[in-house]
């Protein structure tokens, strides 16, 4: 289940672990036989990924032995230069191969690798960061990402600062790339690429320094316009809804979303929403085709910011925690907001899913119902939410596929059979056992489309929109 990893690295692993050859043959036994092949010259990430199980010194040889395999590979009709060239991509790959091994090996098996790891260290110094001319080279810009990820997370550790408000990755990145880069053009294009990655996952709230960093080291004005345009947008007041601060987090505050019903109603049903986004990133306007439905049925719709890992370094923990603040804050404030708090129903896509499953368990005295899209149920199955979450909790208990009883919920489940992600085995055997346990339940099942069907096809959200209302329907609220 791959569900709580970011989801650029559960694409990676899914592409790893399902990857065929693009080209024909005539059986299935010569396509194995030529997946072995191509694994001798294999230092892509899903090279990387099939090898994170190998310990640090096996890794470090068998990553070796693909580069001198790669590179007696060139063709011999290169020119020098073309040759130089290619030497050049292999050697970027493999540097970047050792420096992510450590932080998948990890994630993946537990094991720790040495922060001063040899291998890692000698990738990290044979770098050329202040090469223009190496923008142009996808494998470059790969290798600068892998540095990224791995500096700005030493410096999250390290730097008391970046240990407080707000967007802390995007922060450490660019302390990384100041630190580090001299060249101002290499420099603005990491920047304006971190910028830019961040405001399309997480939103622009509060990236104001870092706008005016990008744009002090020659960032393209039209591209400073486009940053600021969107930051600006999040100091301005909605206007088609109202927002609350519900708490507040090292002086950053954290909202709720309030959209009024479309019906007329002096005490509504209200709808809980919590975004995917893998525990790392999301914005709390992501919410595919559920919101909309509900609000236009007749229910106040809250869309739920909380600690995210890109944000806040935050733990899926610290999600929870929020979760049941903004659970307690809309009962509270219920006659300020019209709500009638005993018609309280969560939801949620991937992380954001299995946050409102969470919920409908763990707080099934306050919580009447439950929508889930992509959700995964089971997180004490995955290794790294047990990495994270394991030091400090036992993860049995947060999982609602162990846990739920005879007080949880009616809950209606969303999920393509095809997802490789957030499998859907999970999703089967928590609707078998809300069926056991008499709970009403249904599971709407999709035959393809993956983890992300919801975003793909149109008449898959029509049939979810038919489900959902005919679900609120038998629950009997208006």
């Amino acid at each position: 289940m791959h569900l709580f990893r970011p989801i650029w690295v559960a694409a990676g692993l899914g592409l790893a672990l399902f990857f065929l050859p693009t080209f024909f043959l005539a059986t299935s036994q010569l396509r194995a036989e030529n997946v072995a092949s191509s694994e001798q010259y294999d230092l892509s990430m899903r090279g990387m990924i099939r090898l994170i199980h190998e310990k640090p010194a096996q890794f470090e040889a068998l990553w070796a032995e693909r580069r001198r395999n790669k590179e007696r590979a060139i063709s011999s009709q290169f020119s020098a230069s073309e040759r130089a060239a290619a030497l050049q991509n292999i050697q970027w790959e493999w540097a970047a191969g050792l420096i992510n091994y450590p932080y998948f090996h990890q994630r993946e098996t537990g094991g720790v690798v040495a922060a001063n790891w040899q291998a890692k260290q000698e990738a990290i110094k044979s770098i050329q960061f202040n090469e223009e001319a190496n923008l142009e080279h996808s494998n470059f810009q790969l290798l600068i990402q892998a540095w990224l990820h791995d500096t700005a997370g030493q410096l999250l550790k390290q730097d008391p600062m970046l240990m407080r408000g707000d967007n802390r990755w995007l922060r450490a990145n660019f302390a990384a790339l100041e630190t580090t880069i001299t060249n101002r053009k290499v420099k603005a294009h990491f920047m304006s690429k971190l910028l830019a990655e961040h405001i399309d996952e997480n939103g622009a709230k509060n990236v104001l320094p870092q706008i005016v960093s990008a744009e002090n080291n020659g960032v393209d004005a039209t591209q400073i316009g486009k940053f600021r345009a969107a930051y600006e947008q999040t100091t301005q007041a909605p206007t088609d809804h109202v927002a609350y601060t519900y708490q507040s987090v090292d002086d950053v505050d954290l909202q709720l979303h309030v959209f009024p019903t479309k019906t007329e109603a002096k005490s509504a049903p209200v709808f809980l929403w919590f975004h995917g986004g893998s525990w790392s990133t999301g914005h709390w306007s992501y919410c595919p085709v559920l919101c909309r439905a509900l609000q236009n049925s007749g229910f106040i719709v809250v869309q739920v910011e909380y600690r995210t890992s890109q944000r806040f370094d935050g733990t899926p923990l610290n999600a929870l925690a929020d979760a049941g603040r903004a659970i307690d804050w809309i009962i509270a404030h219920s006659n300020e907001l019209h709500i009638d708090p005993s018609k309280l129903m969560v939801g949620g896509f991937s992380s954001g899913a299995a946050l409102a499953s969470q919920m409908a368990v763990l707080n099934n005295t306050k919580v009447r119902a439950a929508a889930y899209i992509s959700g995964g149920f089971d997180p004490s199955k995955d290794t790294w939410y047990n990495s994270v979450v394991g030091p400090l909790r036992d993860t049995k208990p947060l999982s609602p596929l162990l846990m739920v009883d005879r007080n949880s919920p009616p809950q209606i489940l969303f999920h393509a059979k095809d997802d490789v992600m957030c499998v859907y085995q999970d999703a089967q055997d928590l609707s078998r056992k809300l069926t056991a346990l008499e709970i009403p339940n249904r599971l709407v099942s999709f035959e393809q489309g993956g983890h992300f069907f919801v975003f793909k096809d149109p008449a898959d959200r029509q049939r979810i929109s038919m489900e959902l209302a005919n679900f609120v329907e038998q629950l009997k609220w208006k």
